[in-house]
């Protein structure tokens, strides 16, 4: 006789959980910023200097120029990873 509510006695069958493990996209667009700002303002800084600009007008455009340049690269990578399966 089974009543409602009771539960069956055969044992259940513990399935291994599956995880998505899919990047975080946040983390990758700021890691991939600041390494492209680090690199533009170490170029702006080592780079030739030129009388057009002042001293921290050439790190300045190189490293927002190379910070925009590494969080695509960083989205790039984000997606790549999270599409391989």
């Amino acid at each position: 006789m089974d009543y409602v509510g009771v539960m069956s006695q055969q044992p259940r069958k513990h399935e291994p959980r599956r995880f998505r493990r899919a990047p975080k996209f946040s983390a990758f667009l700021l890691t991939g910023a600041l390494a492209g700002l680090v690199l533009g303002l170490v170029l702006g800084v080592t780079g030739p200097a030129d009388a057009r600009y002042d001293s921290f007008t050439a790190p300045g455009l190189l490293g927002l120029i190379f910070a925009g340049l590494g969080a695509l690269t960083g989205g790039v990578v984000a997606v790549l990873l999270e599409k391989r399966p």
